[in-house]
């Protein structure tokens, strides 16, 4: 697996642009090279969390060992706190440099799939939320969404926007722009699904979902899940009784997701818990820990 850092101009964000990228092209078989492999390959855009930068995935997960496994390139961009969402009202457009210019640009850097079954978008946190929103925005680009622990606050943001509280709302404001136009626009993941709704010919990617039980904001992925289904998304979410909002966990269900999205040998997790090894105690549908049916 080749490993490369990027700088390159970003036009809609005016600024150089760092991120790493993870192409599957000198894999090894045992004590030597194995067969020569040219693409084009499948690519899954992988968003980090709040305060975060590319290189995290690098140093917290073992991501590129299990996408060589699966030889599945992996791009994941440095962002502004991770939230990549347009501001048009200021003249920001994070989410057209996620869904439109990072992919553009990336393919012509690397040797990587063009077929909209082949690309994914996927964060963690906060960076669930960009993925999940710039997904459903271009889903004739990606076919499959991937959201762990996804911080998806929209009923926070309403609540901002009727407080009396200058602080919240300067807070939120500092993501979402001016908090009185989210409400039906594009960065309303509700109002964005319901559009799947009214218009049946537009291609629903698939999505894979994961959030312990520990999580707080468990009751916020459940409710997402259960949107997604409603407007009959394929969705798989697994919500196992351990884990909260940590890299041990997105350490062990990006491997997990990964095993979704490109199927392969899954490899054992490095956290102190396995979480990988609960994908497979029971068959759907039965249990906790196993894709949800609301």
């Amino acid at each position: 697996m080749a490993l490369l850092r990027v700088d390159f101009y970003s036009r809609y964000l005016q600024r150089n642009v760092i991120l790493t990228a993870v192409i599957p092209v000198d894999k090894m078989d045992g004590d030597k090279l194995a067969k020569r492999r040219q693409g084009p390959y499948r690519t899954m855009y992988l968003l980090h969390g709040l305060f975060g930068r590319d290189y995290d995935w690098i140093d917290k997960t073992h991501v590129v060992q299990t996408a060589e496994a699966r030889d599945v390139a992996v791009i994941m961009p440095s962002g502004e706190d991770g939230l990549y969402l347009n501001k048009p009202e200021i003249n920001e457009w994070h989410g057209k440099f996620i869904s439109e210019e990072l992919v553009e640009v990336t393919r012509r850097l690397f040797p990587l799939s063009r077929k909209r079954e082949d690309t994914a978008l996927a964060g963690i946190s906060i960076g669930a939320y960009t993925a999940l929103i710039n997904g459903l925005l271009r889903p004739d680009r990606f076919g499959s969404i991937v959201a762990l622990s996804g911080a998806f606050m929209r009923d926070r943001v309403l609540e901002a926007v009727e407080s009396h509280s200058p602080r919240k709302r300067k807070y939120y404001e500092r993501f979402f722009g001016d908090l009185d136009t989210v409400l039906g626009s594009e960065k309303d993941y509700v109002a964005l699904i319901d559009r799947f709704k009214e218009d049946p010919t537009l291609p629903k990617p698939r999505f894979y979902g994961a959030c312990g039980e520990h999580d707080n904001l468990c009751d916020n992925n459940r409710e997402v899940v259960g949107l997604l289904r409603d407007a009959d998304f394929d969705v798989t979410y697994w919500e196992p009784e351990i884990g909260a909002h940590e890299w041990p966990f997105w350490n062990a269900w990006i491997d997990c997701a990964l095993d979704w999205f490109a199927p392969g040998e899954m490899r054992p997790s490095s956290a102190a818990v396995d979480y990988t090894a609960l994908t497979s105690l029971r068959p759907p549908d039965e249990g906790k820990g196993i894709p949800m049916n609301q």
